[in-house]
């Protein structure tokens, strides 16, 4: 039984070693997602309209709770970013939604799983849990966070209000807010939609 033991952890220890390292920074688990409607002429709009305001996706609207807001100074941080990198496209802003080709709209939500677990591998071999059987459970959090971003047209070519362009950032939350992780996401997330650019 101990070569047994010996041998098994021989491997464990080469499979360690032979193992990429790991994260480092809260950063290195941000993904940036975009998606359009490649049918969508985007070259022959140029201009947008934006709320002042980033909206929380929490609670119950269609119960008749109010909106929740991204708060001061991360709702102008960001809301700024998002305008540049339109102008830098081509894009002229509107306060008007009305005289807008197309409308952004900003929102964020956040999301934590809690997951527990056993050392599963007790029942079979109860050796490598000390000889104790079952092992003790363990539990552990993680709390992501999501900002969406979409571009939604209208008019006379559209029956309802139409989604032409998503872009969709995720990553691990941090204790403490980090402007230039966020402004980093969203220039990426304009970066590789080059379709955006105007005339």
């Amino acid at each position: 039984m101990k070569k047994k033991f010996i041998f098994y952890l021989s491997i464990i220890i080469l499979l360690g070693s032979c193992h990429p390292g790991g994260i480092e920074y809260y950063e290195d688990t941000d993904v940036v997602y975009t998606n359009y409607d490649d049918s969508f002429d985007f070259q022959s709009k140029g201009v947008y309209a934006i709320p002042d305001k980033i909206v929380k996706l929490e609670g119950d609207l269609l119960e008749g709770e109010e909106p929740a807001f991204v708060k001061e100074p991360y709702n102008t941080q960001m809301l700024n970013q998002i305008k540049s990198n339109m102008t830098a496209l081509g894009w002229t802003k509107t306060e008007d939604p009305a005289d807008a080709d197309l409308v952004m709209f900003p929102a964020v939500w956040t999301n934590t799983t809690l997951y527990y677990y056993y050392d599963y591998w007790c029942w079979y071999y109860y050796y490598y849990c000390g000889g104790w059987g079952w092992g003790y459970p363990s539990v552990s959090s993680y709390t992501t966070g999501t900002l969406l971003m979409t571009l939604v047209a209208d008019g006379d070519e559209y029956i309802d209000p139409t989604r032409v362009w998503t872009a969709n950032i995720n990553g691990l939350l941090s204790g403490a807010y980090n402007s230039s992780r966020v402004t980093k996401s969203i220039d990426q997330a304009f970066t590789q939609s080059p379709y955006l650019k105007t005339n």
